[in-house]
This record gives structure tokens, sequence and C-alpha cells, in this order.
């Protein structure tokens, strides 16, 4: 597999990140980042830095539709809309970030603020080498002791027996009153997640994420409507008109996206209004660094239908820079937005990201 923890599409050895950064004439700067699964970074950094940059120099911040207006031209006569997409995320953030500080407030509060706390629910439940059942089992009972009352595991890289044996034994880890959460990152075929589906549900799942292929809209339809379990669906999407054809075909329960992929904070308010036209809540997938987990928060804790955020207790990078309360658990499992201008990312500029890379560098010697 390459790595000592897996999931169903890639093993782990190693995590590239890249931020952007908006700074003003009197150097204020927002900061986005950008969710980057699979190949190099390269592109998208070069997509912001050559093809974006122009259009936003000079541009007023809290011109954010105008900007992307402006960016989203580009994508008709290119080559490249996935990537210009990714990279249209984590500048949207940037500039949301940017124009909070400028009006000195909460970016939950600038969004509209609807709570004080967010939901959130340990995401592990990874493969790993010399991980045993037994390991599983302690991982999900320290997971509902630190104060957390759901749990997702993967599903979808091992035989079928072999997950249903996992699901079984988070369940019973887990207690009956815990939420239970299975993600298959897109493994099955629309049979085999019918099958899985069907002999997990007596195990209370909450739901079924991203059970088959990422664009087989129709195929997670059927699994939302005949496997028993609430389909999950689908982080990697993006843009709002993608998400609406999901809500349309009833293929999700959950609409479920990530801020540094969807289109960013614009995008995914047009996402969520669109959800909850429908009468449907949203999670936020969040499995990057700290800067996107807070940015989450603060958008959870702006929109009137969010189900939960996810707090990734494996992919937690930078998380002991920021500060104590970014990630801290309140009353159970709840995470408040934190109470500075921005979504409160203070310590990433870029003169930390040279100093952090140039330490990693020098530390793989």
């Amino acid at each position: 597999m390459g790595g000592d923890m897996w999931n169903p599409a890639l093993a782990f050895n190693a995590k590239e990140v890249v931020f952007v950064f908006v700074e003003t004439e009197t150097d204020m700067i927002g900061v986005g980042e950008i969710w980057s699964f699979y190949g190099s970074t390269r592109a998208v950094v070069d997509t912001i830095n050559h093809d974006f940059a122009p259009l936003v120099r000079g541009e007023d911040p809290h011109f954010i539709e105008r900007i992307r207006e402006r960016i989203g031209g580009l994508a008709p006569i290119g080559t490249m809309e996935g990537v210009m997409m990714n990279a249209l995320s984590g500048l949207d953030i940037a500039l949301w970030d940017l124009k909070a500080k400028i009006l000195n407030v909460p970016l939950y509060q600038l969004l509209g603020g609807h709570s004080d706390s967010v939901y959130t629910y340990a995401s592990g439940g990874l493969y790993g080498r010399e991980k045993s059942i037994d390991d599983l089992a302690t991982e999900i009972r320290d997971y509902c002791e630190d104060g957390f009352s759901g749990v997702k595991i993967k599903v979808g890289g091992l035989s079928q027996r072999e997950d249903l044996e996992r699901i079984a034994v988070t369940r019973k880890a887990a207690g009956p009153d815990t939420r239970v959460m299975i993600d298959a990152l897109h493994a099955y075929s629309v049979p085999e997640a019918l099958s899985l589906a069907r002999k997990a549900q007596e195990h209370d799942i909450y739901w079924f994420e991203s059970p088959v292929a990422l664009t087989d809209t129709k195929g997670h339809s059927i699994v939302n409507k005949r496997g028993g379990i609430p389909v999950c669906a689908n982080e990697s999407l993006h843009g709002c008109r993608a998400f609406k054809d999901l809500i349309d075909q009833r293929a999700t329960e959950f609409v479920h996206f990530d801020l540094c992929v969807c289109g960013g904070i614009t995008e995914g308010l047009k996402i969520a209004a669109v959800a909850e036209a429908h009468d449907l809540p949203i999670s936020l997938h969040a499995a990057n660094t700290v800067c996107l987990f807070s940015a989450s928060i603060h958008f959870a804790a702006s929109v009137p239908n969010c189900d939960s955020v996810e707090n990734h207790q494996v992919h937690r990078w930078l998380s002991d820079y920021a500060p104590v309360a970014t990630m801290a658990l309140q009353n159970g499992p709840y995470v408040s937005p934190l109470d500075t201008p921005g979504h409160g990312m203070e310590f990433l500029t870029p003169d930390f990201v040279d100093r952090i890379t140039k330490e990693i560098a020098e530390a793989s010697v």
C-alpha cells in the first residue's frame, strides 16, 4: 500500500498543502487553503500566481462576487476547470477572511451568524498495516471518551466480511446512542454498495458516505433509495449546479461539501441554500489543516441547516500552532468559532509558511 495508513482511495505517505494569501496595500492579509488530494500541487500554484493574480490585483476585496466572475470567465475557454475551481476555492476563502478582518468582525458574524457552536464528529477509522480490530475498538472508545457522540470509519478497503466486522466492532465500542457513519470514498459498484448497506443496517448507521463513483449520480440515488441507510454526498463535487443535480435526483440525504473544493465560501452558501430549499441538511468535509477546519466552523455557524463538521483525528496539520480554542470541544462534541476577526488563523502568514517549509525540508534530509 505504500504507507502505514490508508483509505479505499490511497495510502498516506506525504501531504502537500497550498495556502492562498491576499494582501492589501496596508499589509492586511487574508488566507485560504486548497485541498490537494492527488498529484502535484504545481498546477494549482501556477494557476493562482499566473492566471488569477493579474485579475485580482487592484480589485476591491469587498467585491468578492465580481472577482469570482472575472476568474470564472476563464473556465469555458480553458481545459483545467477542476484545477481552476480548486484554486478559486482557496482564493475565495482568503477573500472572505480578508473582508472580515477589514470590517474587524469574526467571519461567522459577517456571513450571517446563526449559532455560536457547531456539532462535530470524530473522523478516523482508517486502515493500518499493524492495526487490529481491537485497535479500532480502542480508537472508537477513545473518541467517545474525549466527548464525541459521532464517529466515522472507512469502508471499501477490505473484503465485505472484514468491513462488516469493523462496522460491528465500531457500533459496539461506540455504544447504542452514538452516531456511526461509514465512508467508502466511491469504492463500490451499485450492487456492492447495496449489498453492504443492507447487511450493515442492523448496526444503525447514520449515513453511508460516497458509496459509488463520484460521477454516478443515478447510482447514488439508487443506493439512497434502496439501501436502507441515508447517503451522504459528495465532498469532491464543485459548483452549485452539480449539487443541485444531486439533490434533484434525491441522491443524498446529507449534502456534503468541502469549502476547499466546492468553490469556496461563496459557492458553499449557495449550495447550503439549495439544500435548505429542499429541507436537507449539509455537512462539511474538513480533512486538511486547521485553517480549513476553522473556516468550516465559521461557515457552519452561519447557516441554519448544518448537521455537522468533520473533526478529523488524523489529518490535523498545523493545529499545534493555532489558538487552543480552535479545535476545543465544548459541551460534548461542539466547537465554537473563534471570536476574533476573520477565521482567526493569524499565525498563518507567508513568512510562517516559508519557515515551516524550510524546517520540513531540513528534517527530511
